[in-house]
């Protein structure tokens, strides 16, 4: 398979003798004639294996050179890129519980049907492991606070108290089995983010719900620094078949817990919504937006900032 080598001296000019296919593929694996295994030598195998292991070597020691460099330019704690110079944006989102995986946004319960009200409840009740029982946060929960209104030092943050939720509790299956369910809506980290509050009840948005500016306008002027929470229907059929909301512990959260810098033990603010009288037998479309000065908000389903989307259906 390999060149003739008559009296000792290659000539690769020369056809090579003619072989059966067998011992063609034979040849070509090992040649006994030329001792070389796939076509090369011993030597020659060594040569390009030691030519690939500097190769590979030299590699490694280039790429660790990069991420020694790249890595001693970063902090575990405080992103790069923050807010409108990251690709997440200054506008925070929102998010909801009960969130099923396999469901989506839609919520659907028969409210006599103990398996269905028992898996929604499992999800809140998942959700808020961490709020009631602190050993399940990376630090066990050493250095958090019950904040009261006052802003802690840095290093420590603010608890969060579900059992201000009221009737949206485990113990009353967070209202699901009385056709009055509840949902948990908090607003999505973002690092470095601080509110501009709505804290004026004279420069209030015309669109801002009727039971939120009341709210507001009773409240003190401490109790006004929140980021505010609503829910509506998002077409008129939804706003009637939504019916009356109830807001726990308040429609808002609370100044106290902004702006998150990621220290341990942080938990997110949430309000739990009531829906006291949801029209039975329908698909009510319900959308949750938070309310700040510099927090936008589009109605577009596709891109919805500052907002989040749910469907529900009690049958």
């Amino acid at each position: 398979m390999g060149a003739d080598k008559p009296n000792g001296v290659v000539n690769y000019c020369r056809r090579p003798p003619q072989r059966p296919f067998l011992q063609r593929i034979k040849y070509g694996i090992w040649n006994p004639e030329e001792r070389t295994f796939l076509g090369r030598t011993g030597k020659r195998w060594g040569v390009i294996g030691l030519i690939y292991l500097v190769m590979y070597i030299c590699i490694i020691i280039f790429f660790s050179i990069c991420m020694t460099g790249l890595m001693a330019t970063m902090d575990e704690k405080i992103p790069y890129f923050t807010l409108a110079d990251s690709i997440i944006g200054a506008n925070p989102g929102m998010g909801h519980r009960p969130l099923l995986f396999e469901e989506g946004a839609l919520i659907w319960y028969n409210a006599t049907n103990s398996s269905h009200v028992q898996k929604y409840v499992d999800n809140i009740n998942e959700f808020l492991a961490p709020y009631n029982n602190k050993t399940l946060l990376i630090n066990k929960g050493v250095n958090q606070r019950d904040c009261k209104g006052v802003k802690p030092p840095r290093g420590e943050v603010c608890s969060f108290n579900t059992t201000l939720f009221g009737p949206c509790s485990e113990e009353n299956g967070y209202g699901y089995a009385n056709q009055t369910p509840c949902l948990i809506v908090k607003l999505n980290r973002l690092y470095d983010f601080i509110p501009d509050f709505y804290d004026d009840p004279g420069d209030l948005p015309s669109d801002m719900p009727p039971d939120i500016k009341e709210y507001i306008v009773n409240a003190t002027a401490q109790e006004r620094r929140k980021v505010w929470v609503s829910c509506k229907g998002e077409r008129p059929a939804d706003t009637e078949a939504l019916g009356n909301l109830k807001y726990y512990p308040y429609p808002g959260l609370s100044e106290t817990y902004f702006p998150y810098d990621n220290t341990p033990g942080y938990l997110s603010p949430l309000v739990a919504v009531q829906l006291l009288n949801p029209k039975l037998g329908q698909i009510i479309n319900i959308r949750c937006r938070a309310w700040a000065r510099n927090i936008q908000y589009t109605e577009s389903l596709k891109e919805r900032l500052g907002s989040t989307h749910l469907e529900i259906m009690i049958d």
